[in-house]
């Protein structure tokens, strides 16, 4: 494990140590059932809207034609294809809905076959045949004969069905299927249904999948999720400030605040959309970023979380009291820990400094003479800093 996936040890609970000599296994999901549906079913089901193709975590089609075409040569001859994994769930309607967890792109090639959409290509003299032909274009295609339709829309397809799912054990199963790896902590979190973490994955989008992104500007660490946590890190201290209380961002307290229905307020909202506008300037400014330039350690997730959760605190501060209050505090935390990570001891350090920097008078820095892209209304969010965006990370 690197150095940079130590730092994120932190985010857990500080439980107490397990015995690694006692074998012992995690929750267990509740074990699926098989059952066996004809491709004829199938494209039913998916044109009656049971089968959803279209979770959040899944892929546009990207198998090209002739994959497609294989797929068929091989349902149609027996040879094997592995089964596709459904979640089975009842929608707010009250209907039985099944959401397509793995083999999107089997179902989809099933389905395009039977609409005509694609041909099945024979294999060896490459000829294309169809099984659904419109009437304008019979006389140029050549259709396959009734008897052999009729025989691959009985070609049997298994399927795994999954019930009472959890989303994030949902997209914990694609995961694994996908990749051969479990969901991080940080991921998992950003595969919680729910209004405040919708409005993570909005900031996530504003300030990460862009060019000239905030985390371009500094030396952060992103992978895996890890941007979503770290967002969320921060929003959830500002929100708990309300509450007079000093949080601990750790995975399991972040699962449980995203998990709430109720909408975070606007006026949050605009609190927090202009925190991140003064962390992007103050990141961008040659003369206030010292403590992202003058430092040359990598900003550990822990200084990221509480840099914004001091200039929430510190709104109205000018940027050159803001910028030396983020130099302060991550010089200050470092001549205090060696190692920073978001350890409970190293957490209540963090607090303790931004209440002592939120009481002092900070010594303000000389301003920049060049023009510099700030926001002096904090709730003028949408006039300045439009950058150009760019595709979402894979």
């Amino acid at each position: 494990m690197s150095d940079h996936d130590d730092e994120w040890d932190e985010l857990e609970e500080e439980n107490e140590p397990k015995d690694p000599n006692v074998f012992e296994l995690d929750d267990c999901l509740a074990a699926p059932s098989a059952r066996s549906y004809t491709t004829r079913e199938l494209h039913a089901l998916i044109h009656e809207g049971v089968i959803d193709l279209n979770p959040p975590y899944q892929r546009e089609i990207v198998w090209p034609e002739a994959k497609q075409s294989k797929l068929l040569d091989s349902i149609w001859r027996n040879f094997y294809v592995p089964p596709v994994v459904f979640a089975v769930y009842t929608d707010d309607e009250g209907e039985r809905v099944k959401c397509c967890v793995d083999g999107k792109q089997r179902l989809t090639s099933i389905q395009r076959f039977f609409d005509g959409q694609i041909p099945y290509v024979n294999p060896k003299t490459k000829k294309k045949w169809w099984y659904t032909i419109s009437t304008a274009r019979k006389q140029s295609k050549l259709e396959i004969p009734e008897r052999y339709k009729e025989d691959f829309a009985e070609k049997i397809v298994t399927c795994v069905e999954y019930h009472g799912l959890p989303h994030v054990d949902e997209r914990d199963i694609f995961q694994r299927v996908q990749m051969g790896v479990a969901l991080t902590a940080a991921e998992k979190l950003q595969a919680i249904p729910s209004p405040w973490s919708e409005w993570i994955g909005e900031l996530q989008s504003r300030y990460v999948y862009i060019d000239d992104s905030l985390t371009q500007k500094i030396n952060v660490t992103i992978k895996r999720g890890q941007d979503f946590q770290l967002i969320a890190g921060i929003v959830y201290c500002c929100d708990k400030l309300s509450e007079q209380e000093q949080a601990m961002p750790s995975s399991n307290n972040l699962n449980v605040w995203l998990s709430r229905e109720d909408p975070p307020p606007d006026t949050f909202k605009g609190a927090i959309r202009d925190l991140f506008n003064r962390f992007w300037n103050i990141a961008n400014d040659d003369d206030l970023n010292m403590a992202f330039t003058e430092m040359k350690q990598r900003v550990a997730p822990a200084e990221f979380i509480f840099t914004g959760v001091l200039l929430y605190v510190l709104r109205d501060r000018s940027p050159q009291e803001q910028a030396q209050a983020i130099y302060d505090l991550r010089s200050g935390i470092r001549d205090k820990h060696h190692d920073i990570r978001t350890r409970g001891d190293i957490i209540r350090d963090l607090w303790m400094m931004i209440d002592e920097l939120s009481e002092d008078v900070v010594e303000e820095v000389k301003p920049s003479k060049k023009s510099r892209k700030q926001r002096d209304d904090a709730m003028d969010l949408d006039d300045d800093y439009r950058p150009k965006k760019k595709g979402r990370r894979k």
